[in-house]
């Protein structure tokens, strides 16, 4: 067991209470270091960084009746074959003479990690020795791309709390001549008046002579590498120099209004040929909008009309989000899962993975403005109507309705035309084929086959479809007529699976 005892002096979190549970945030970042051993090869460092709460941890006062607390520290690493790295930490905050102090200081770490290129499930775990129910977990899946070897690339990007200039004694955070502070959550409230972001750029001097000077652009749009959103754009030119070019940037946050957001980091050469792209979603709440005192950078070329602000929030307790509790927000992120778009779908499984109360609720907020910009609660009040049905309806072993394979289908598609129960058919699986005429999400014809394996109340599950994008499975009729299958008789030609499925 490792110990690591640390004090971050100017990092502050206040709370004006004392909650008994382990609540922190968790980021990384993708990074990418010369090997040692050959300047020409880079290896991937995943910089971790975690961030707790103080306020939700358990203060006792030591021999030296001085406030302290510690937290033990879990970290695993695995592939799809076996554990790569496993760690345990004691992490200890500085004796503080008052509890108010101690609260007030910060207790956050960092770690890197040296992994080849594939992919990596990241479980991590906070938790107070003599509170181990109140952990806090956090688990992710973590890409590491394979560095380009002979041409410019880019690292990810990593949002920072704040960076100064390095001029004391060496820090975990110290880095290229600064002590970077991260940012571990994507969540940009009111206080805070900008993003502060850094990135690194690999192998410039290898870019082609006729390419040659790069230009990075760095933005903020509403939708992955979509449209700059006005004034919020920057430009680098890049003369290749080195091997590793490090960047911090900042961009005032004043004049962005509240609403769902992604950073994008774009490399491209003289000729406007994108080589690489990067980007990051954050969230911005702020109530005050402060109009632009002078223009910035913007490529008016770029603009696209379709593209339209997400909404403006200026107290969630006054809006339908405001009464749901944590544990029915969960729920309410599920449900949009059926109905969203990918990169929503992203940000919501991110949620759900880490959650985060507040957060979550702008998301949801978010989410019906943009669909009903003048009554989002308009819009949400009309799909739990759909919602309620579905649960009314399918209602499956241990889950809601739109949790089952026919309450999904029934919420993305609508009731079908044509919904054909058999339960009796010699040799077969009770079963129910749905059939669409013209869907909005397709615009063609479409058949849905579920059936009953395990033959209980609300145990259907899809079994076929026709649909693009849907479970496709050409042995349905194996799983289907199972008995017959495996053991004497004929499959009926003229049974209602085969009139409706047959082929497809």
């Amino acid at each position: 067991m490792t110990l690591r005892v640390f004090l971050l002096s100017f990092i502050l979190l206040s709370s004006s209470s004392h909650a008994w549970s382990i609540k922190a945030t968790t980021a990384y970042t993708v990074f990418y270091k010369k090997d040692n051993n050959d300047s020409n090869q880079y290896h991937a460092n995943i910089l971790l960084t975690w961030r707790i709460e103080n306020s939700s941890m358990h203060f006792k006062k030591n021999a030296d009746n001085k406030f302290e607390g510690e937290v033990i520290c879990f970290l695993r690493w695995s592939n799809d074959t076996a554990i790569v790295k496993q760690e345990t930490f004691i992490i200890k905050s500085n004796p503080k003479a008052s509890l108010q102090e101690a609260i007030d200081e910060a207790i956050a770490d960092q770690y890197e990690y040296n992994f080849p290129e594939g992919y990596y499930e990241l479980e991590f775990a906070l938790f107070e020795k003599d509170y181990k129910e109140q952990l806090y977990q956090y688990v992710d899946t973590v890409t590491v791309a394979a560095p380009k070897m002979a041409a410019p690339f880019l690292s990810g990007i990593q949002l920072l709390d704040t960076f100064v200039r390095a001029t004391s004694a060496p820090t975990i955070y110290d880095r290229k001549g600064y002590i970077d502070i991260p940012l571990t959550n994507n969540y940009l409230g009111e206080n805070r008046y900008v993003i502060c972001y850094y990135y690194e750029l690999y192998n410039a001097h290898k870019s082609v002579k006729n390419s040659a000077p790069l230009k990075i652009s760095s933005y903020i749009s509403w939708k992955p590498y979509a449209a700059p959103v006005p004034l919020f754009e920057k430009v680098d030119t890049i003369q290749p120099c080195q091997y590793i070019q490090s960047f911090h940037k900042v961009f005032p946050l004043e004049e962005l209004k509240s609403g769902n957001y992604y950073l994008n980091i774009v490399l491209s050469d003289k000729n406007n040929t994108v080589l690489e792209q990067k980007t990051l979603f954050f969230q911005r709440y702020n109530k005050n909008v402060v109009a632009a005192a002078q223009p910035k950078i913007y490529n008016d070329s770029l603009k696209n009309k379709d593209d339209t602000a997400t909404t403006h929030i200026l107290d969630l307790s006054n809006t339908f989000v405001g009464k749901y509790t944590a544990s029915q927000v969960r729920s309410i992120l599920k449900m949009l899962l059926l109905i969203c778009e990918p990169n929503e779908g992203i940000a919501i499984n991110g949620f759900l993975k880490k959650p985060d109360e507040l957060y979550s609720k702008f998301f949801i907020y978010n989410f019906w403005e943009k669909r009903n910009k003048f009554d989002p609660n308009k819009a949400w009040l009309e799909y739990t109507e759909r919602i309620k049905e579905v649960n009314r309806l399918f209602k499956g072993a241990g889950q809601s309705g739109y949790e089952t394979d026919r309450g999904r289908v029934y919420i993305q598609y609508g009731k079908p035309n044509e919904r054909i129960i058999v339960n009796n058919e010699s040799g077969a699986l009770p079963y129910e084929i749905w059939q669409y005429y013209s869907t909005e999400k397709q615009g063609q014809e479409g058949v849905f086959l579920f059936y009953n394996p395990a033959q209980s109340l609300g145990g259907y599950v899809l079994l076929h479809a026709t649909l693009t994008g849907e479970r496709r499975n050409s042995n349905w009729r194996t799983l289907l007529y199972s008995n017959i299958v495996n053991g004497s008789g004929a499959l009926d030609p003229d049974s209602q699976a085969e009139q409706y499925v047959k082929n497809r």
